[in-house]
């Protein structure tokens, strides 16, 4: 099953975290669901940093930078091959980069002229989020990811796997924030091809307490268990809402205070292309 038969189901979902809704913060999660070309789907999740007062601005920059740099280099077309796919995932992060850094410098620019009181590197390193975006065209998937939200895909055969996680994160509790001065020593990117993927789960950290396992040590796993997501939410005629009561339920949000977005996308054969999206909470609120 490969690009001319994919149609890409999608069912998304943001909740505001507890601890936001108790210290009166927005939900400061982003996210965008888009087809870029026949058979190829754009998914971003953006996770604006919590003790920063614009991150939510942050993670609205940073999703339609996103969506911005896919239009660019894959707009006319899709790559063909593995080096042509690997050429275009290294203009597509330095487009996410810069498409990222132009507007949270012209904010920047804006906000200490009215406010010349506030350093212009306070200002930007208010805008802290997170970013990852994927490009998915079966059998070539591409990710660029800068901080903590993961990636998990679902191999049949093979079941569930975490391939994108931030480990520096799972060892000393810090982030990686497109606004770091280190970003780009932290930041992973990757062309995977692989035609057994059928479905993605892309989620903000909020998420890793409740979705994912410890494989041992301080290392997160996606468990086998996670293909229910992609099988109950993700089938054909799932209810509007599910997605949204689950991730309230007082079951679910003891896990973790934070704010919870999650993409899931399945993948699905048909002799059209069209990525059908189903928004529990609109993009970008």
């Amino acid at each position: 099953m490969r690009g001319a038969g994919t149609i890409w189901t999608a069912v998304t979902s943001t909740v505001t975290g507890p601890g936001h809704v108790k210290d009166g913060l927005p939900n400061q999660d982003r996210h965008l669901v888009r087809s870029i070309n026949p058979g190829c789907c754009l998914i971003v999740v953006a996770d604006g940093a919590g003790s920063c007062r614009r991150s939510d601005r942050g993670a609205e920059f940073a999703v339609a930078a996103a969506s911005d740099a896919a239009e660019h280099v894959f707009g006319a077309g899709m790559p063909s091959g593995v080096g042509a796919w690997s050429a275009a995932l290294q203009e597509f992060q330095a487009e996410c980069l810069d498409r990222f850094d132009r507007s949270v410098s012209e904010m920047t620019r804006r906000i200490h002229a009215e406010r010349p009181e506030e350093p212009p590197e306070k200002i930007r390193a208010s805008f802290a989020t997170t970013l990852l975006a994927v490009v998915a065209q079966p059998p070539y998937f591409l990710y660029v990811s800068v901080g903590d939200c993961f990636l998990v895909v679902d191999r049949q055969p093979g079941g569930p796997r975490l391939v994108v996680t931030e480990h520096e994160r799972e060892i000393t509790g810090l982030t990686t924030f497109l606004t770091s001065a280190n970003r780009k020593q932290r930041l992973q990117s990757h062309v995977i091809v692989d035609d057994r993927i059928t479905a993605m789960a892309v989620c903000s950290d909020g998420l890793q307490e409740g979705m994912l396992a410890m494989a041992g040590g301080l290392h997160y796993q996606a468990p086998p268990e996670f293909r229910r997501y992609f099988e109950y939410f993700g089938r054909p005629g799932a209810a509007d809402g599910e997605l949204e009561r689950y991730l309230k339920s007082a079951q679910f949000a003891v896990t973790s205070t934070d704010d919870k977005t999650v993409v899931l996308a399945v993948r699905q054969s048909a002799s059209s292309q069209r990525v059908d999206v189903h928004d529990d909470a609109q993009v970008g609120q």
